[in-house]
């Protein structure tokens, strides 16, 4: 048979959705291409990592020869003979992805406050090796798939799994929640134009990166779910101004109350670090310790230091690591910024 003739009967959707599958094993298991990808997907993956961009190349690859394979069966119409409108899917599953979030965000609060201390904290989580997590960028739900990828991955990926211990069970919804959203988000490109496809293609794999590595506030999240919604509220029809009003919208609100999180949880005044089991005397003299309080197996220090959060706080995990459980340091959203008044309160 004519070898045109047989390309000429392939879905050419197949042939893409392989490459990108092909392109993110490459990256998975080679160094070849790592900080070339990686560097042109960082706007959208926020610092992006070699997990991030597996991740994200690998489900959008799936989900295009999925659509392939939808379309040529007609899957989702046999399913649903009854419901042309598939926008319900989409929106279904822009619904979970919220409220999911939300609970993301719900649990990192409880947890601080079950352990009597201040939700506007960051958590370090020490064994097997330190992790981070916080209101504002969670890896709560990346530490129930660090489970599955912590003997997969290579050593040098963070898996999150340290966080695991503070937020089970309630955590593990992310598994079905993933799962199902995934469904719908296929199920909703039936029938949809092509150019919202693709937006809408690469809208949900981000806000499923999104939600489970950083939470709602995160980049990747904040930009998935708002082009869903975009695509969700444009119905299928060309894209216009008009469309991006209810989006906007509603994005505001998100973004707003996390700039009230970041801003009215900081404290420019001193960083409290609380230590969960410390087990060993460390060093704190660079910190200029004012203020130490013990309280069963909770060590709490007061820190009237200059450095920003960043360089602190991996500063604190070195120091720690080995000899205590976890901390929950405050953060100091202005010292990103390197504000004056900053070094002028502290000097106090």
């Amino acid at each position: 048979m004519n070898i045109s003739k047989i390309i000429s009967r392939i879905d050419i959707r197949l042939i893409i959705g392989l490459l990108f599958i092909i392109l993110a094993g490459i990256i998975f298991v080679t160094d070849f291409l790592d900080g070339f990808v990686t560097n042109i997907l960082w706007p959208l993956l926020e610092g992006s990592s070699e997990g991030k961009t597996v991740i994200f190349l690998g489900l959008i690859g799936l989900i295009i020869i999925l659509d392939a394979i939808n379309d040529k069966l007609n899957i989702t119409a046999r399913f649903y003979k009854k419901d042309n409108n598939y926008q319900h899917y989409l929106l279904a599953c822009i619904i979970i992805l919220i409220v999911t979030a939300l609970f993301g965000l719900v649990t990192e609060l409880y947890i601080r406050h079950s352990l009597g201390i201040s939700p506007f904290t960051i958590l370090t989580a020490m064994n097997p090796y330190p992790s981070t997590s916080s209101p504002m960028h969670s890896h709560a739900y990346k530490s129930v798939l660090g489970i599955i990828s912590y003997y997969i991955v290579p050593v040098h990926m963070n898996t999150g799994i340290s966080i695991l211990q503070f937020v089970q069970p309630y955590v593990y919804i992310i598994i079905p929640v993933w799962i199902v959203s995934f469904i719908l988000g296929v199920l909703s490109l039936n029938k949809m134009r092509l150019f919202n496809k693709v937006i809408c293609i690469v809208a949900l794999v981000l806000a499923l990166i999104g939600i489970t590595d950083g939470g709602i506030y995160s980049q990747p999240f904040l930009i998935g779910i708002g082009f869903l919604l975009l695509m969700y509220f444009t119905n299928n029809q060309r894209l216009h101004i008009k469309h991006f009003i209810k989006p906007v919208v509603i994005m505001g609100y998100i973004l707003l109350v996390a700039m009230i999180i970041e801003v009215g949880g900081s404290n420019q005044e001193v960083h409290t670090l609380t230590v969960i089991n410390q087990t060993t005397d460390v060093d704190m003299s660079m910190y200029n310790v004012t203020d130490v309080v013990v309280n069963g197996d909770m060590t709490t220090y007061t820190l009237n230091t200059t450095m920003a959060d960043k360089e602190l706080i991996t500063s604190i995990f070195e120091k720690f690591y080995g000899k205590c459980d976890a901390t929950f340091m405050s953060w100091n959203f202005y010292s990103y910024f390197d504000n004056p008044s900053v070094n002028k309160t502290v000097h106090r």
